[in-house]
């Protein structure tokens, strides 16, 4: 059976880890039936040696917010290793995830497309046919044809049942299950370095130490302890100071310390192998922080994620660009950098040129931003200015609480008027995000801002006609169901 034919299989028949396990991954593992799906680590493979080329380690980070990090000014969390990046590379302040969501946005982190395009439009551990084509073209696919040998560790959401080495990854450094995605240590990516020092090698980590568990919970690591007494609640959460939010939002920073930890380790390794001044070092967000308003949202709490790129050899050290970046821009960017040819089909732009200081202007005068599924049905649209947000939705169904309807504080917060998470949505927003950052007032039926909303909607609507965007003219549909909001009891989640 060819690839082809078994991804057209999986399209027409919803299975179960363990089905398709039995079904196809097993046998073919044995049988030798499908090329590719085992790890290459023991491959004979030729790599580039090319030195002037950099290596590439890409670092994700599971629904941490934008404001998180100590080096992003957030008071209540120390992040040391992950500020050192930053003080020696280049931090963005309005770089924007094109989507919301743990799949369509890191499958947009590797195609360099929207994703109405690339069709990853929900989780894809839950909705099977909306994961990935292998016969897509990658970021890591590009450059394991240019010679770098590639690897991934950590959370693989994209197309979780099919192997990653259909997608360009030669090694996978973690195991297959949901419960191998936690990067407790970094020796395996540390080892990986080791036996790629004398060629190029791109190596993803995916973190999720910033994601609840499988019970909607955060925990406090053992060795960073958070005192909830002596943090605040962001302001750009848009959250009340409530003590249990205090107290979940300790444990989540908790773990985020963790994360860092290891990361400053992976940079001690490189710096231990000389290999610390030619390699970019990216680091990003797939989506806002798990709670209410933020991730599976298009405001900015859901979209704005923090990015980070070193690499000494070719970029100054302690810059800030605040023009708009979206992170359909990162694989373009990676692909000039490593000079392999931007494909055709990519739909970001490269900011190297805003990195390196040959172009001072901003490579956008708006991004773009979409949502069709999370665990609900909740499309919608968003174009976003330097200064303007204009939200389409395209159906009135809920954001709901995702992993936080457990708590008795989150459904409590849905009785605040500004908390319309368990209410129907309405067809437009509008917000000026210089006078309201939080996305509090809508504006979109003030008469005085009818043309600036016109605008929009065009800038929007042409988007929409470029991409080939499916909801281009759709009607807003009423799918509003209260029961399907009704707290249950715990959920298991991914």
């Amino acid at each position: 059976m060819n690839v082809e034919s078994m991804v057209n299989i999986i399209n027409k028949n919803t299975m179960d880890r363990r089905t398709f396990l039995q079904r196809f991954a097993f046998p073919a593992l044995f049988a030798g039936a499908i090329p590719g799906i085992l790890s290459c680590s023991g491959c004979m493979r030729e790599y580039t040696d090319n030195l002037d080329l950099p290596n590439i380690i890409f670092i994700t980070s599971d629904n941490l917010g934008w404001e998180d990090l100590s080096c992003y000014g957030n008071k209540n969390i120390s992040t040391p290793n992950i500020d050192r990046i930053a003080r020696e590379g280049i931090r963005f302040t309005n770089a924007f995830v094109v989507s919301s969501s743990c799949s369509p946005s890191r499958a947009s982190f590797i195609t360099g497309q929207y994703p109405h395009t690339h069709g990853v439009v929900a989780l894809t551990h839950l909705y099977k046919t909306k994961a990935l084509s292998p016969l897509h073209e990658t970021l890591p696919g590009l450059l394991r044809k240019a010679g770098y040998n590639t690897a991934i560790q950590g959370k693989w959401h994209v197309s979780p049942y099919l192997p990653t080495s259909w997608y360009g990854y030669n090694e996978r450094l973690s195991g297959i299950f949901p419960e191998d995605f936690h990067i407790r240590d970094v020796g395996k990516a540390i080892e990986f370095i080791k036996r790629n020092r004398e060629h190029r090698f791109y190596l993803e980590l995916n973190f999720i130490n910033s994601h609840r568990d499988v019970h909607g919970e955060y925990h406090f690591d053992p060795e960073f302890p958070v005192n909830p007494d002596s943090i605040a609640v962001p302001t750009y959460m848009a959250l009340p100071d409530w003590p249990e939010i205090r107290l979940d939002l300790a444990k989540y920073y908790s773990q985020n310390q963790r994360m860092d930890v290891l990361i400053g380790e992976l940079m001690a390794a490189l710096e231990h192998l000389q290999l610390a001044d030619n390699t970019m070092v990216i680091l990003v967000s797939d989506n806002g922080p798990h709670y209410p308003g933020s991730i599976m949202t298009l405001y900015d709490r859901g979209t704005a994620t923090p990015l980070i790129i070193r690499w000494p050899k070719r970029l100054p050290s302690g810059g800030t660009i605040s023009h708009l970046i979206n992170t359909i821009d990162l694989m373009p960017t990676i692909l000039e950098a490593t000079g392999i040819p931007i494909p055709q089909a990519v739909q970001g732009k490269s900011f190297l040129p805003l990195m390196t200081g040959e172009l001072s202007s901003s490579i956008h005068e708006a991004i773009f931003t979409e949502m069709d599924y999370h665990v609900l049905y909740i499309p919608t649209r968003a174009v976003r200015t330097e200064r303007w947000k204009y939200i389409k939705n395209y159906s009135d169904n809920a954001f709901g609480l995702d992993q936080n309807s457990h708590h008795a504080w989150a459904r409590r917060l849905c009785e605040l008027p500004n908390h319309p998470w368990k209410r129907p949505r309405v067809p437009e927003e509008l917000y000026d995000v210089h006078s309201d950052p939080q996305e509090q007032r809508n504006l979109a039926d003030e008469p005085r801002y009818q043309e600036q909303l016109r605008h929009l909607r065009e800038i929007l609507r042409r988007h929409m006609v470029k991409t080939d965007d499916p909801y281009l003219n759709k009607s807003f549909s009423h799918d509003y169901d209260p029961e399907q909001y009704r707290h249950k009891g715990k959920k298991k989640y991914w």
